[in-house]
């Protein structure tokens, strides 16, 4: 029995390099499909790139296949139903890569399969080999979505049942004042060694950006560190002169839950975002271009609070939203502040607010241990 084709997939056409040493080609990566392959142009560390050219590709193959309408589960691959949305949706996201790479990794797991394959068990077994259940429980909601689209489009007249492993409760870790300001202390003054310098460099004091606004605003760490100081098609703009911090780029789409509405920049913030727009085009900017400081906050966090800590870049949003409701401000106005529903504000952080529940705990002093009279 001939052995099956294997699905169309990355491979790395390895680095090439003169008798002398020099690199004669990069390693870069081809989409490999039988006997066929095609450069994505993308290099060896550029993986998340190279998803992206594959799942394009995919897409570009089904749809020259054309489209059969009205079939069954049976008859239907899933490496179609994600083509299909990737052409639908693909376009229309906030995030269109980022969409493209959960869609490649439904197709490594899922390619050769059909919508009758789809069932409890093997939503499991999917959940189970990836990196996490959060990771998985994202990835089968877009196959979920995928698979909704393809029966309402026609496609198919069957759906089948996506179980999602269950939703984690939300993090609520906060810093303190006293460990904000050590971490930004150890920003500002740790030196670390550099490539080949010898003598180790302040080369963290970039990030301390990053973490004053995340504290004073709550906003979620892309759009910060992605931030510029000049009106910049798609990206978010501060407006150090008008004193307004425009969260989402001018014409961006946003996603409903990860909202990004402009707001006020509080005066204590906006001294130092004017003096650091002085300085430079980028709110954090590493070697003059905007940089994630995502990977040397983790060595940060590391370093001041211990590897046992639970912080995350995102606990700066956490804190942010917890040292307002501290402050016993109006929950409408926090909500709005950090563009979150008042539901999700009340039901994540509502404890944490002076007024929370202080007519039933009232209700102890006058009532406790008494049956009220009926009238």
């Amino acid at each position: 029995m001939p052995r099956a084709s294997k699905p169309a997939r990355l491979w790395l056409f390895p680095e090439r390099r003169d008798k002398d040493g020099s690199v004669i080609r990069h390693a870069t990566w081809y989409v490999r499909d039988g006997e066929k392959k095609r450069s994505t142009g993308c290099r060896e560390d550029d993986r998340r790139g190279a998803e992206a050219a594959l799942a394009r590709y995919l897409a570009e193959q089904h749809a020259t296949e054309g489209e059969i309408e009205d079939k069954r589960a049976a008859e239907t691959a899933i490496a179609d139903v994600v083509a299909h949305y990737a052409k639908e949706k693909g376009s229309k996201v906030a995030r269109p890569k980022d969409l493209s790479t959960r869609l490649q990794m439904l197709l490594e797991f899922w390619g050769e399969m059909t919508l009758d394959d789809v069932n409890r068990r093997t939503c499991a077994a999917y959940a189970a080999q990836r990196t996490s259940e959060q990771a998985a429980r994202r990835e089968l909601e877009d196959l979920r979505a995928a698979v909704n689209l393809y029966v309402k489009d026609g496609l198919c007249r069957e759906t089948v049942r996506i179980t999602v492993p269950r939703k984690a409760a939300p993090r609520q870790d906060h810093l303190t004042r006293e460990q904000a300001a050590a971490l930004i202390h150890h920003l500002w003054t740790a030196r670390v060694a550099q490539g080949g310098k010898r003598t180790p460099v302040r080369a963290l004091r970039h990030i301390v950006p990053f973490v004053l606004v995340a504290l004073y605003t709550g906003t979620r760490s892309r759009r910060i560190w992605t931030a510029s100081f000049k009106k910049t098609p798609g990206r978010p703009w501060i407006d150090v002169e008008g004193g307004v911090f425009y969260r989402a780029a001018q014409g961006e789409i946003v996603s409903e839950t990860k909202r990004a509405g402009s707001i006020r920049i509080p005066e204590r913030l906006l001294v130092h975002l004017r003096r650091w727009a002085r300085q430079r085009d980028n709110l954090v900017e590493w070697q003059g271009r905007a940089a994630n400081p995502k990977k040397a906050l983790g060595r940060a966090f590391d370093d001041v609070f211990g590897e046992d800590h639970p912080f995350v870049i995102h606990s700066f949003r956490h804190t942010c939203a917890t040292w307002l409701m501290w402050s016993g401000g109006n929950v409408d106005d926090i909500a709005h502040f950090l563009s979150m529903t008042r539901d999700v504000l009340l039901r994540v952080y509502g404890h944490h607010h002076p007024d929370a529940q202080r007519e039933v705990g009232a209700l102890f002093m006058r009532q406790a241990g008494r049956r009220k009279a009926s009238r």
